[in-house]
């Protein structure tokens, strides 16, 4: 869990009968996250405090799996940083390699769009077939055939890249 410290801050009554009450949560990074709400006087502030916490740190790992979608569709390779001739897995700030690697890769696998497998060309040769199919509960054979759908992905960019218009703005070219 990324949360390492929840404490209500303050409660104050309000003139309706109500509480205002102030949280703050604390990721392993320093990040704070401060929350607040007004509430019955009666209301649980405890049973909030660790739903708030546990909505919090989802949310820390969300968002990391948006960011590495993101980086993906970019070009970059979120997963991965250049070791000095060597790709090494990164160290994700909110959850284990694993945790984060399957969510962004099935996203893209997800995808009814063949092309945006190329985002993911990089999965190929960086990520081990056993990794592949721990992540993805695969056979070698379905890893294959992954594999050979993100090459067919590259090769049909590669022609489409290539490819020039007959006519642009009207004129023969």
């Amino acid at each position: 869990m990324s949360i390492v410290s929840s404490e209500v801050t303050s409660i104050s009554q309000q003139s309706t009968l109500t509480i205002k009450v102030k949280e703050l949560h604390i990721d392993q990074l320093g990040v704070e996250y401060p929350i607040q709400y007004i509430a019955d006087t009666d209301y649980d502030t405890a049973a909030a405090l660790s739903l708030h916490a546990s909505q919090t740190n989802q949310s820390t790992i969300d968002t990391e799996i948006l960011n590495a979608i993101n980086t993906y569709e970019a070009g970059g390779d979120p997963l991965h940083y250049d070791g000095g001739g060597y790709w090494v897995k990164i160290t994700p700030d909110y959850q284990t390699w694993d945790e984060l690697a399957a969510p962004v890769t099935i996203n893209f696998l997800s995808r009814e769009n063949q092309l945006d497998l190329v985002y993911i060309e990089t999965t190929i040769t960086r990520i081990s077939t056993n990794d592949k199919k721990d992540l993805w509960g695969m056979t070698n054979q379905e890893v294959s055939s992954v594999n050979a759908d993100i090459q067919d992905a590259i090769n049909t960019k590669e022609v489409l890249d290539t490819y020039t218009p007959y006519f642009i703005d009207g004129v023969k070219v």
